[in-house]
């Protein structure tokens, strides 16, 4: 039987292998080789000398010392330091998509699928900014009005949390066309709320867009799963999820979307609580409107 009692715990990834993966995208050519090689070998990495780190990531020590900074260590003595502690929380690495294999079973597969989800939600759980998450409740609730950004696959967070603020009764409007996105932005001003949803947080139209509604002076709230992005420098609000999808995956893994969501919906219920009777009696009436629709 292929199925098996299978309880093994799922922890939260270490502060500074999750800071790696969060600023993968920022790095040069050198620094992803050095990162490549920390997250294979984190065993080995604790105690290594700079010189032996250098050459086995084939950089300089120039190179490393400079890639402790930019993951905000003072010195590789206070890089190793935080390489104690990381060990000290390390687990067995969660199988995931990347660890797919073509003679994998259903249950197998489905498990490797869903222990990595798992494990971005865990992940996420353990960076959220639960402060900037009420910050922009409290801004929703205030306005009762929010203009949402995304492309591509980022627009399946943007319409589920359109959906279900506009059943609270918030004007609640979603764009994806550059050219609508261009005209919303240019109607936006003071004390209006732009979110702008980008896994990755470089999309130019996005950003060209974005940009243009903080010129107006529109608040934005950024919403990604990386840090040091161009959108985090131009949001007034940055909401980061985790992402713990393999870059080398050859298909499209659903990790970073299904942590974004769940934010997402962290904020909905914080909105609801300050909402209190009024956003019960516009969800009773939405699911009255929506029950005259089924047969």
């Amino acid at each position: 039987m292929e199925k098996q009692e299978e309880k093994d715990a799922i922890f939260a990834t270490s502060e500074l292998v999750l800071n790696i993966k969060s600023r993968m995208q920022q790095m040069n050519p050198a620094q992803k080789k050095i990162a490549k090689f920390i997250l294979e070998n984190l065993d080995e990495v604790q105690g290594m000398p700079i010189g032996e780190m250098a050459r086995r990531s084939q950089v300089s020590e120039a190179t490393v010392s400079r890639f402790v900074k930019f993951l905000g260590c003072g010195s590789y003595r206070d890089f190793q330091t935080e390489m104690v502690k990381s060990n000290a929380l390390k687990h067995e690495k969660i199988r995931g998509y990347s660890d797919v294999q073509n003679l994998d079973g259903g249950y197998q597969l489905c498990k490797k699928i869903f222990e990595s989800n798992i494990q971005s939600l865990v992940d996420t759980l353990s960076i959220i900014d639960s402060e900037a998450l009420e910050k922009t409740a409290d801004l929703i609730v205030e306005k009762r009005k929010l203009c949402i950004l995304a492309q591509g696959r980022s627009m399946v967070t943007a319409t589920s949390i359109r959906q279900r603020l506009y059943r609270l009764g918030i004007s609640c409007s979603c764009y994806s066309d550059p050219h609508e996105q261009a005209i919303t932005a240019s109607l936006l001003g003071e004390g209006d709320l732009v979110m702008g949803i980008s896994t990755f947080g470089r999309s130019k139209n996005l950003l060209k867009n974005l940009r243009l509604a903080s010129r107006n002076k529109a608040a934005v709230i950024g919403v990604s799963s990386y840090r040091g992005t161009p959108l985090e420098k131009i949001s007034d609000i940055m909401l980061v999820a985790s992402n713990n999808e393999e870059a080398s995956f050859g298909f499209e893994p659903s990790c970073s979307t299904v942590s974004q969501m769940v934010m997402l919906d962290c904020l909905y219920i914080m909105i609801t609580q300050r909402m209190k009777e009024e956003a019960q009696q516009c969800f009773l009436k939405s699911c009255d409107a929506i029950e005259s629709e089924r047969e």
